[in-house]
């Protein structure tokens, strides 16, 4: 029986209960993050509670994150708990039971993670952080390996961020212009290719000005820069993309990503209705050309 069990283990690690979750987790070599739920108190409540869904980062994860906010969630036990607790929700939940565009309540019952599926299953991300190992299986939940940290936890819409932004400021102006910032505050969700301040002054004297009184005119602009759906860079791929205004976009993934020729400077702002790219070109749709 036992050389029945043994092959069934090594094909599929994900069918085999190894211990806990801080026991596969620290299997997984996820030792930062054992080391920041121990610092918050939720170890225990992870080895004992459950059954949870842990979106468990790298190591390199964590060391991808600036100095200045490790050192801020060390000393700030209510926001480093916030943070973690965003990675888990409650229940065990395979990747094969997850749908792109689901929102799910965390363990903070107060913020709800997206999960988005691309590329026909071979792409996962939660809150934007590709799944690099799914479906690690322990007795009291299940454990998917991500690459990055979900952080910032998105709390705010497109508008709202968009309006914290200080490089964002004249897209808020002409969103609010253009009767739009309703409409993208709404549940969406939207993918936003946001031009920079510096980009809206790029354009030719007085196009700017001439756009923000001809309400039809910003709004094709505007909805130009803006997709149905929620696409983080993990999810983009190279080809024409449709937007809200009616003619698609051309997106090109290389070293970096750019949307009709613009960089995209700032990627993968997550929000609560969708996500932000920030771009360093106003796109002007075929029609005004």
């Amino acid at each position: 029986m036992m050389k029945a069990i043994l092959p069934l283990c090594l094909i599929g690690f994900a069918l085999c209960q190894e211990g806990n979750i801080v026991q596969v987790a620290k299997k997984l070599g996820a030792t930062t993050l054992l080391e920041f739920a121990t610092e918050a108190g939720l170890a225990d409540t992870l080895a004992t509670g459950g059954p949870f869904t842990v979106f468990a980062p790298t190591n390199e994860a964590f060391a991808k994150l600036p100095p200045k906010v490790v050192e801020f969630l060390k000393k700030n036990k209510e926001a480093l708990q916030e943070v973690l607790k965003f990675h888990v929700l409650s229940g065990k939940t395979y990747s094969s039971q997850l749908k792109n565009e689901l929102v799910v309540q965390t363990l903070d019952p107060k913020l709800s993670v997206r999960i988005n599926i691309y590329q026909n299953g071979k792409v996962i991300t939660a809150d934007g952080s590709p799944v690099v190992l799914a479906d690690q299986n322990a007795t009291n939940g299940v454990i998917h390996v991500i690459n990055r940290v979900e952080f910032p936890i998105p709390v705010m819409d497109v508008v709202k961020t968009a309006e914290r932004l200080s490089e964002l400021g004249t897209l808020v102006k002409a969103v609010v212009a253009a009767g739009l910032q309703n409409t993208l505050s709404g549940p969406g969700p939207f993918t936003v290719f946001a031009p920079t301040d510096q980009a809206f002054a790029a354009l030719p004297p007085g196009t700017l000005d001439n756009l923000l009184k001809n309400k039809t005119a910003l709004t094709d602009v505007l909805t130009y820069h803006v997709v149905s759906g929620t696409y983080f860079s993990s999810g983009l791929t190279s080809g024409a993309v449709p937007t809200v205004e009616g003619k698609s976009v051309n997106i090109v993934v290389g070293q970096g990503v750019k949307v009709n020729g613009a960089n995209v400077v700032v990627a993968d702002e997550a929000v609560t209705n969708g996500v932000i790219h920030i771009i360093d070109k106003v796109l002007i749709p075929p029609s005004f050309t």
